[in-house]
């Protein structure tokens, strides 16, 4: 199994990082412009592999061409966010980016499974898809993944559970139009409301929307404190990374080009997908409350009117 990163940035390096601890890999390939940066990158890693007792991958490094035989691709090039800065704001610049690595890329690849971590996920995974001229399944961007991570988190710290003994999605735009579908939430198989009404013994209801807002604002708190996320997207990679290479068949809220699905025509959104060795397996069809699917229709609107304009629709 060989997989192959584009990008050396903070979330680049930290993604490679990641696929460092799935032993399925057996060759790890750091990709980009920059070789005496990404050969200084490599013998890093490799110091480090000298103290490491697990055994790792052969890690080398080299231009677009060392795409060639990957069975995985893992895209984190681009420009990253900056602090006040909306992921819709890159659109321009990164699809201009993306294009021109792509255009390269399928001279040398065009059956890997391509994973998109770039900013904005949902319109870069459009424009792949679209550049490289594949199936669709085969191009999966880590959209909601990420923000339902952090919703999880915030739920189980305010019950004080495990995050694994939550279940819920967010789907849409991984950015300021994501849905929290409130209606899929279960802890113990009730719902939060009935949840914390069973916990305290009385009749409450959760504040969705200020649960909402803090799982949207969490990277722009991030991003101005210490100028980049990188670790928690490097991990919802490696989690989709795994799910591939394992054939898993995980139901998990990532970005797919769809095609009549929630009646929507090529866009790029999260919803939930079965993930396997074929990529996308299946698309799961989730029922929403009025409220939800009116929120995920404006989600669809906030990225179709984007999606024009970089010429996608």
């Amino acid at each position: 199994m060989k997989a192959a990163v584009i990008g050396n940035g903070n979330v680049g390096m930290a993604t490679f990082r990641e696929l460092q601890k799935l032993r399925e890999i057996q060759e790890l390939v750091l990709i980009g412009r920059n070789q005496e940066k990404l050969s200084a990158e490599i013998e890093d890693f490799l110091d480090a592999e000298v103290l490491t007792t697990t055994p790792t991958a052969k890690l080398t490094y080299g231009g677009y061409e060392k795409t060639e035989g990957a069975d995985i691709i893992v895209y984190t090039a681009g420009v990253g966010q900056k602090p006040g800065q909306s992921r819709l704001e890159l659109v321009d610049q990164n699809a201009k980016i993306t294009r021109e690595i792509f255009t390269t890329v399928k001279q040398y690849n065009t059956d890997a499974t391509i994973i998109v971590l770039s900013n904005p996920v949902d319109i870069i995974t459009a424009v792949i898809q679209e550049t490289m001229g594949i199936p669709r399944e085969k191009v999966i961007g880590t959209g909601t993944l990420l923000d339902t991570a952090r919703l999880k988190r915030y739920i189980s710290k305010i019950l004080d559970v495990s995050p694994s003994s939550t279940d819920m999605f967010v789907l849409g735009e991984h950015g300021d139009s994501s849905c929290v579908i409130w209606s899929s939430v279960r802890i113990l198989g009730m719902t939060l409301d009935e949840y914390l009404s069973s916990d305290i013994g009385e009749d409450t209801e959760a504040n969705h929307s200020i649960l909402s807002e803090g799982v949207r604002a969490t990277a722009g708190k991030i991003i101005k404190a210490k100028g980049y996320t990188a670790y928690g997207v490097a991990a919802a990679a490696g989690r989709v990374v795994s799910a591939v290479i394992n054939d898993t068949h995980e139901i998990l809220p990532v970005t797919v080009r769809l095609q009549g699905e929630y009646g929507v025509n090529g866009i790029a959104i999260s919803v939930p997908c079965m993930i396997g060795k074929q990529g996308v397996i299946a698309i799961k069809n989730m029922k929403f409350t009025d409220d939800e699917k009116d929120a995920f229709n404006y989600s669809v609107s906030v990225l179709s009117d984007i999606a024009k304009g970089v010429g996608l629709i």
